[in-house]
């Protein structure tokens, strides 16, 4: 196993398996959907990070390409402020065009205040947090 991928699956774990920016759970990395758990380098690479602990986290694939496909990306802190924001507001797209859903079916606004709800109580999906 490559250093990033114990790096990242390390972060996974110090996550309680949620996405460090949107705040899903996240699904294994070999996953083909858009919350299997990526790498993500808080200070890139090509700017001088580095393959270690404090610099890597673990973000689901749906928000590590969206950080990464604007012209001037954000910060990882304003870019998280600004996933969280839009989840708040029941507007953050999955890849379809459609709205993040919960399992109920109701949409991300409710997800998301289940999720803290259940972070509070000791665990979300099976991850302890």
């Amino acid at each position: 196993m490559s250093q990033v991928k114990k790096l990242r699956d390390e972060a996974f774990h110090r996550q309680g398996g949620l996405c460090w920016y949107c705040g899903r759970p996240m699904s294994a990395a070999s996953d083909k959907r858009s919350n299997r758990r990526t790498a993500e380098h808080l200070l890139a690479q090509c700017d001088g990070g580095e393959d270690v602990a404090d610099n890597i986290v673990a973000a689901c694939w749906l928000c590590n390409t969206r950080r990464h496909t604007s012209k001037t990306p954000l910060s990882p802190q304003a870019y998280q402020d600004y996933v969280r924001q839009r989840l708040a507001r029941g507007n953050w797209f999955n890849p379809k065009g459609g709205v993040v859903m919960s399992r109920s079916g109701s949409t991300a606004q409710p997800a998301l205040a289940r999720l803290v709800i259940a972070a509070q109580a000791g665990g979300v999906d099976g991850f302890p947090v």
